[in-house]
């Protein structure tokens, strides 16, 4: 009997059970993540830190997760190679479910640091549920409306995250009706934001273990009738092939693959992005895809030249021609990789710091206090944050794509970095405005600094992946930036607690903005990619399929 016809890839339905259960996943990290951001200051002060001193253990809170998870990252990715995604992902939910319940009982600052190092090391999740959602999808017209489900969700858990982070810490002091002061949350005050967000994720393995499929492709038995081996072929077949005659065959299959279906492979292919940043918009981004961090398809005119499209293609290489291969990181992805540091490490600096300076005491009454606070509560600050996931949602699915559009990528990248700065000088003339002004006040900063955070980086991005010389060397130019952001992102919290704490706040935020100014000034020498006709489609309704013609074939390369 014939082995069944493969079923063509533009026939695959798409797999909205499977992206619902691994959304259910995505959901219910970000309320670990984002709820310490709340209290973090109270609760360093709580376990004995002095109070000149918060910010900066603050910030180290916010890192360890981060350091931990680069540190393990790799090994995770090769783990779920070997073993299959669906473990390596609830193992990771997992040890984020074990550290928040160790750092709501933490009684002392170190324990507290060492829960959230063991998280970090434990989540093996930096890349692979973006990698299974990649695996998921079968037919390339449901990619976009795919990716774009992960940031959606990452949001929407980050919103509450934050309220849970406000309302839920300290119970016995704001809800005395309902727990005990002597209780165990009256003595394990920030257990319960924890608490819940450990159900919540516990209840996000079991329907995993219950619902989700493995999508690794070694572990999907499926014999193929040709014999041919391919990234779907089980291990144990590769057992019955010596090294030269697979190499032979990869060699043959790769010169016979088609443009479209070689970008597939390599959009596929894990890539490092960090989890356990607690930000308002999903952070982690892959430019080999073509959502580029956002909730939307963006692509580009296919008529440009080839860097000036969102998949550049690969010049054909002559054995005998003399000309020297284009360098991979040319000099516009340099500069534009350096621009990227300096936006993640003010971005990331102003999330973190921007809690403390809610919840600090002022250091004087009335007047403008360069050295306080505002005074407020958790719960405010929980109010704001949650809000203020609600204002990003609204930027990013509604204004991102009219805005850029419009503008263009290179003028909205430029204009947003050279105004930046001022986001951050304004934020210690809050003190100054009338008391019934000031929630407003931060309502404003918050809703000033997403709208140019969502703006910059994907348009930062697109420019990069513009510049890109060859759709095959897309995951180690990725590779550059989202490292560069990475480490951008885990030193900022602490670097600026230090000023903070030895400045005051407004040395913190003098010091965001040079930094800020230090890119806008580094603009003189970011070559302008100018960018400024494209397509921003709605990820959840339509699909962004690139038309490859016979033409685009010959220009793969050997690989």
């Amino acid at each position: 009997m014939p082995p069944p016809k493969p079923i063509d890839p533009k026939d695959e339905p798409f797999p909205t059970f499977q992206l619902i259960i691994v959304g259910i996943c995505r959901f219910s990290e970000p309320l670990a993540f984002n709820s310490i951001l709340a209290y973090s200051y109270d609760m360093v002060m709580d376990l004995g830190i002095p109070e000149d001193d918060a910010p900066f253990y603050s910030g180290l809170l916010v890192s360890a997760y981060a350091v931990a998870e680069a540190i393990t990252a790799m090994g995770w990715g090769a783990i779920s190679d070997v073993y299959g995604r669906k473990p390596v992902a609830l193992f990771g939910l997992f040890g984020v479910a074990l550290s928040s319940i160790m750092f709501g009982v933490a009684k002392t600052y170190w324990v507290a640091l060492l829960a959230r190092f063991i998280g970090g090391a434990l989540n093996g999740n930096v890349a692979i549920m973006q990698t299974m959602v990649a695996e998921m999808v079968k037919n390339p017209d449901h990619e976009p409306r795919a990716y774009a489900t992960q940031p959606f969700v990452w949001t929407l858990g980050g919103i509450l995250g934050a309220a849970m982070g406000g309302f839920l810490a300290r119970p016995a002091q704001l809800y005395p009706n309902l727990f005990d002061q002597h209780g165990v949350f009256g003595q394990y005050p920030y257990l319960l934001p924890n608490l819940v967000a450990a159900i919540g994720i516990l209840l996000a393995i079991l329907q995993g273990m219950l619902f989700l499929d493995e999508t690794n492709p070694r572990h999907l038995h499926t014999d193929k009738p040709n014999g041919d081996i391919d990234e779907r072929t089980p291990l144990q077949r590769h057992s019955r092939h010596s090294i030269s005659q697979h190499s032979h065959l990869q060699r043959d299959r790769t010169r016979s693959m088609s443009v479209a279906e070689s970008i597939r492979r390599i959009r596929k292919q894990p890539s490092f992005m960090e989890d356990g940043m607690p930000m308002p918009f999903d952070q982690r981004f892959d430019i080999r895809r073509s959502s580029f961090g956002t909730m939307h398809s963006i692509r580009l005119p296919q008529d440009h030249h080839p860097h000036h499209s969102s998949l550049p293609t690969v010049a054909p290489v002559s054995e005998t021609s003399t000309t020297p291969p284009e360098r991979v990181f040319n000099f516009t992805i340099i500069m534009l990789t350096i621009s990227l540091v300096f936006i993640c490490y003010h971005q990331m600096a102003y999330i973190t710091t921007m809690p403390v300076f809610i919840l600090a005491k002022p250091s004087l009454e009335p007047g403008l206090d360069f050295r306080g606070g505002l005074g407020m509560t958790i719960p405010d600050v929980g109010t704001f944050l949650a809000v203020n996931g609600v204002v990003a949602l609204f930027i990013q699915g509604i204004i991102f794509p009219v805005f850029v559009e419009r503008i263009g990528v290179w003028r909205t990248f430029f204009s947003v970095t050279l105004v930046y700065p001022v986001c951050y000088i304004i934020i210690p003339f809050i003190t100054l405005v009338p008391k019934n002004l000031t929630t407003a006040s931060v309502y404003f900063s918050f809703t000033v600094q997403s709208f140019f955070g969502i703006l910059v980086l994907p348009c930062a991005l697109i420019l990069i992946k513009n510049a890109t010389p060859s759709p095959l060397v897309l995951g180690r130019v990725n590779g550059l930036a989202m490292s560069a952001c990475c480490l951008a992102r885990t030193f900022s919290p602490p670097v600026v607690g230090v000023i903070y704490s030895l400045g005051g706040s407004a040395a913190a935020w003098i010091s965001l903005a040079a930094v800020a100014i230090l890119g806008a000034i580094q603009l003189y020498w970011v070559p302008g990619e100018h960018v400024d006709t494209l397509k921003v489609e709605s990820g959840f309704t339509a699909s962004a399929d690139f038309e490859y013609t016979d033409d685009m074939d010959e220009a793969i390369e050997d690989y």
